[in-house]
């Protein structure tokens, strides 16, 4: 196998603690660090690290082995045992494959945090650790010294990709369930210890969502070598590459995007991420692109293939959804016949050998008609 693939999450991983975080030689003092009652493991406004043990990431390296199809992944992969296996571990229980020396003193990789931990998201705390909560600093004050800003989509969307998309193709192929990146999804449905705050910013979130999980797609095709193992995977991040393209470009955003070189790819979906990050959505800015989604089912017959006609069903359901939800919570939206329809959509995409490509466009024309109504 390629090097660079075999070694992808990895790679992103410690990318991300370190040097993209401009941490890059910190230490990691454990969650401990954090959970002290005086801090976040105190009472309400103050249980950050109580919220978080009760969230799937905090019990993700448990996961490992809880379904059946997990056996018989690492059986495939010949790996004898999971909770060892680094090609598991650099997301199920990150920490444990971090070098020991980037560990605080008396400090272990077992003791630093089980599953995905704080430091696991928020990178090794050891320069920002007790000046964080200093009232006189600025949130600016303290990424610079290490704390990686979540607080911006563009960024939180960094932290998250690497183990909720990118994954060895031959991983795939073997058997793991592909992984759909869906920002502003994941972001809604999380055990959040944290709050955005300003309004529309479900549609900011699935925007940079989709730009940064085409630009991750795009810098792993380009990586990627021909390699026995692992093309059922290719196969499967090829027409990820090439729905996420589409969709992107159905927005003003991503509206230059185009062509099917991933090097060419991966620089600009990472300036519409970028842009998007700052972007100001409104009624009528998420209700336009709404419209133009929903107005796309002639493209589902220009399609190079069923699975490929299903894979863009499926991101473009998931941004109806998403669109749709933001206009009924925010916008005062409501359609049970759209939401029917939304539901329709994607039990068309099931079928990726024998997509009813013809069935999907008569739904996406029902939404219109229920556009046009009000």
């Amino acid at each position: 196998m390629n090097r660079p693939v075999r070694l992808l999450q990895s790679v992103i991983f410690l990318a991300f603690t370190a040097a993209a975080s401009g941490a890059e030689g910190h230490r990691f003092t454990g969650v401990e660090s954090c959970a002290t009652s005086g801090c976040h493991g105190g009472g309400a406004g103050h249980n950050q690290t109580q919220i978080h043990r009760k969230d799937q990431h905090a019990n993700a390296a448990v996961a490992m082995g809880q379904a059946t199809w997990s056996q018989q992944l690492t059986q495939n992969l010949g790996i004898t045992n999971a909770y060892a296996s680094a090609r598991c571990n650099v997301c199920h229980a990150p920490l444990l494959t971090v070098n020991p020396d980037l560990f605080a003193p008396d400090l272990t990789p077992a003791k630093a945090g089980n599953g995905v931990s704080c430091e696991s998201c928020h990178g090794p705390a050891e320069f920002w650790l007790r000046s964080h909560t200093r009232t006189d600093y600025t949130h600016a004050m303290r990424t610079q010294i290490g704390m990686r800003d979540l607080k911006d989509f563009y960024g939180r969307a960094n932290a998250c990709v690497g183990c909720h998309q990118n994954l060895d193709p031959e991983i795939v192929a073997n058997g793991h369930v592909p992984l759909t990146f869906e920002f502003d999804d994941y972001d809604t449905r999380e055990t959040a210890h944290w709050k955005d705050k300003g309004e529309w910013l479900g549609p900011r979130r699935w925007l940079v969502g989709q730009a940064v999980a085409l630009r991750e797609v795009s810098w792993m095709l380009s990586k990627t070598t021909p390699n026995p193992r692992a093309t059922a995977g290719v196969k499967d991040m090829q027409e990820r590459f090439d729905a996420l393209n589409w969709l992107v470009r159905k927005t003003s955003a991503g509206s230059s995007l185009g062509g099917s070189d991933y090097g060419s790819t991966q620089t600009a979906s990472d300036r519409v991420a970028r842009a998007a990050a700052a972007e100001t959505w409104t009624k009528e800015s998420t209700k336009q692109l709404f419209r133009t989604l929903a107005g796309s089912r002639s493209d589902f017959g220009k399609a190079k293939s069923p699975s490929i006609a299903a894979k863009r069903g499926y991101y473009l359901a998931i941004g109806l959804r998403r669109l749709y939800i933001a206009l009924r919570d925010e916008g005062g939206m409501q359609s049970p016949n759209i939401e029917k329809s939304l539901d329709a959509l994607f039990e068309f995409t099931k079928n990726e050998t024998n997509f009813d490509g013809d069935g999907f466009g008569r739904m996406l024309e029902q939404i219109e008609i229920e556009l046009a109504k009000g």
